[in-house]
């Protein structure tokens, strides 16, 4: 059981709090080797975040027998820096491939994270 789940089935505090901090690690970690994939140094992108906002926002989707008739989260481009989506076995995300914009299934991996890199680090990087 992740420490997502733990958040919200027990509701503690605490242990929510240690997940965003164990989260804000990962993510300046991310933007360390995002520099360094660009040639420029692994804290290049540290001044973009001093101040940065951070949020939570906790999505749970249970596994729905009609999924076209489900609401969710709609078709957008992630418009922050970087997007930390805790995986579990049902699944939900889609990507639009880039050939011929057609949007795919992501098939889940439980127990893993799929980051994805925002509009802000695509302006910054330039």
């Amino acid at each position: 059981m992740t420490k997502l789940c733990v958040c919200l089935i027990f509701h503690k505090r605490e242990a929510c709090e240690e997940y965003v901090k164990d989260l804000k690690k990962l993510s300046n970690k991310l933007l360390e080797l995002i520099s360094l994939s660009l040639n420029l140094p692994a804290n290049r992108l540290e001044p973009f975040f001093k101040d940065q906002t951070t949020f939570v926002r906790l999505n749970h989707y249970s596994p729905c027998p009609a999924p076209d008739l489900a609401l969710g989260v709609g078709r957008h481009k992630d418009a922050g820096a970087l997007t930390i989506l805790a995986q579990d076995d049902v699944g939900g995300l889609e990507v639009k491939r880039k050939t011929d914009g057609e949007w795919i299934f992501v098939k889940p991996t439980p127990n893993a994270f799929i980051i994805n890199v925002g509009d802000i680090i695509q302006v910054i990087s330039y």
